[in-house]
């Protein structure tokens, strides 16, 4: 009983130290972002050129896979919502510290109120499932009912990825003294060009939290195959479906991660990490409710109390957004930037340079 009391805390430890270690790589990453911006687009520098990001983006992925299967299968689930809603409190501070956000009232209860939707989707948002065989999953997967939801679900997320790619790409070929208020995009009178840089961070982070959500459940596919393989000699294998359930795994956590950066880049993480992560547990509830056929497993008030949480998360943002201030974001990475590292490669790219 002591013995499994340790194991218990040194679980909980070490999911807290990796959420602070994630939540502090996305301010650096975000950082080197900004200090790229600073400089003409002529003169910038992709991300994996830049020591800071490359840094930060190795100590993200390292957080998020060392010891992430085993705390996730050894916590419980009364627990594991706590600690995802920590990991919204770690990335405020991380804003705070790293990239300047200012800590007013109105940002506290934002992130109040962040943190408790967190809570309630994390709390009543999740829902057990048993392992599956190759059969059982075949027979998921053709059900029409999945077939119709999945067909409206890639529709809608790839319209959005085809709206959000296409602003971006006017948003990159604009400047912001060429773009008088006047001026129309798609039909919709433009709300300046520092608006459009956040919506479409967020967007992208949306994104990345509905695709996240797809990867877990080809993970979690996947992952009961490999159990029936290893631990009880069934092996599943042998079958294509198999592979082809492992290939989308990673090709859909390779994307979740590429829209996460591309959010990183145009938005602040105090908007962008709680948008995302709502938008992960909502998608990964009904995914598992409409894949796994659970909806005779959910009362009605767990439903209420997500979308309860969905609010009060989305209201949160809404809070702090109002608090952001981009132009003084930058001007306070400037100021703590003392070694100008980044600075540094980027003037020496501008003198014929190579970077290391």
């Amino acid at each position: 009983m002591h013995r499994c009391l340790i194991s218990y805390f040194f679980f909980l430890l070490d999911r807290n130290v990796r959420n602070l270690i994630q939540a502090f790589s996305m301010a650096y990453q975000r950082k080197s972002h900004i200090l790229n911006d600073l400089f003409p687009k002529e003169l910038r520098i992709s991300a994996y050129k830049r020591p800071l990001w490359v840094a930060a983006f190795g100590s993200y992925m390292v957080a998020n896979i060392i010891g992430s299967v085993f705390s996730i299968g050894y916590l419980p689930i009364v627990i594991l919502a706590p600690i995802g809603a920590m990991n919204l409190v770690f990335n405020t501070v991380a804003a705070r510290l790293v990239l300047g956000d200012p800590l007013t009232q109105r940002s506290i209860l934002g992130t109040m109120l962040i943190v408790t939707g967190a809570l309630l989707v994390g709390f009543f948002g999740i829902i057990n499932e048993p392992n599956h065989s190759l059969d059982d999953l075949i027979l998921l997967y053709k059900r029409p009912t999945f077939i119709i939801y999945f067909g409206i679900l890639e529709s809608g997320l790839l319209l959005m990825m085809l709206i959000t790619q296409y602003l971006d790409y006017r948003y990159g070929s604009l400047d912001l003294d060429e773009w008088p208020p006047s001026k129309r995009l798609l039909g919709i009178r433009s709300l300046g060009l520092v608006d459009l840089k956040t919506y479409i961070g967020m967007s992208y982070g949306i994104l990345g939290g509905c695709v996240s959500s797809q990867s877990l459940l080809f993970a979690k596919s996947g992952v009961e195959l490999i159990i029936l393989t290893v631990v009880y000699k069934e092996n599943q294998l042998q079958y294509a479906l198999t592979w082809i359930l492992l290939a989308m795994m990673v090709i859909t956590a390779i994307l979740q991660l590429f829209y996460l950066n591309k959010g990183l880049r145009l938005c602040d993480t105090v908007m962008l990490v709680p948008l995302s992560f709502c938008a992960f547990n909502v998608s990964t509830l009904f995914n598992g409710l409409v894949y796994y056929d659970q909806w005779d497993r959910l009362q009605w008030w767990q439903l209420v109390c997500v979308l309860v949480g969905v609010s009060l998360t989305v209201v949160g943002v809404v809070f702090l957004s109002w608090c952001v201030n981009p132009i003084a974001s930058v001007a306070v990475v400037q100021e703590q930037e003392h070694d100008a590292t980044e600075t540094t490669r980027l003037l020496a790219k501008r003198q014929g340079v190579s970077c290391m």
